[in-house]
């Protein structure tokens, strides 16, 4: 078996949103590996994840009945290491709602690259973001050469958006996740 970059899960007791969200990051997200949590500790997902020989946990956490919070850890040395960005959500919107349903295409995604934004601030999340999946980080010009690509916005009414684009289909296929604030290496930012 190949080694997983990134193993999606949940935590305890999941909604359908959240369980859903999980499906569509899979699908975007290249080397991914999804599990449904269950009743696993974090021990025992953190032997999960060495099992599958995977370098980071995705972890979607729930607030009020849905997504809330994204935790990144790292797999070190059989222990789970929360690992930056936390990503704190206003919204969502999953792939379902886009006009081109990509996960019913059945279409895993090969490649995945990260554009680089202009602000400053949103450069350095993208930077991080792009380390953890192990996607390259890029320009706008080089995008084309990748199945699907992660951009990052300025949002009306939150602080970021972080969604997916398919250069097959010339469209924003999502999941879209909209971020009230994050937090890199102590430097929380929310707005």
């Amino acid at each position: 078996m190949k080694p997983i970059q990134v193993l999606i899960t949940s935590s305890r007791r999941p909604t359908k949103s959240i369980r859903t969200l999980m499906r569509d990051l899979h699908t975007v997200i290249p080397r991914s590996y999804r599990i449904n949590r269950g009743k696993m500790s974090m021990e025992e997902l953190a032997e999960v994840a060495s099992n599958l020989q995977s370098n980071y946990v995705l972890l979607v956490t729930r607030w009020k009945g849905g997504p809330g919070k994204i935790e990144f850890y790292k797999v070190w040395d059989g222990e789970l290491k929360l690992f930056p960005p936390t990503l704190y959500l206003k919204g969502i919107r999953l792939q379902r709602e886009y006009p081109t349903f990509w996960r019913k295409l059945r279409i895993r995604c090969r490649s995945l690259a990260v554009v680089k934004p202009e602000k400053e601030e949103l450069k350095k999340l993208a930077k991080e973001i792009s380390k953890i999946l192990k996607a390259p980080f890029v320009d706008e010009a080089e995008k084309e050469n990748y199945q699907v690509y992660l951009k990052i916005f300025e949002g009306l009414g939150y602080k970021a958006k972080i969604t997916f684009f398919s250069t097959m289909h010339k469209m924003e296929i999502g999941p879209a996740l909209h971020l009230k604030g994050w937090v890199i290496f102590e430097e929380k930012i929310f707005g």
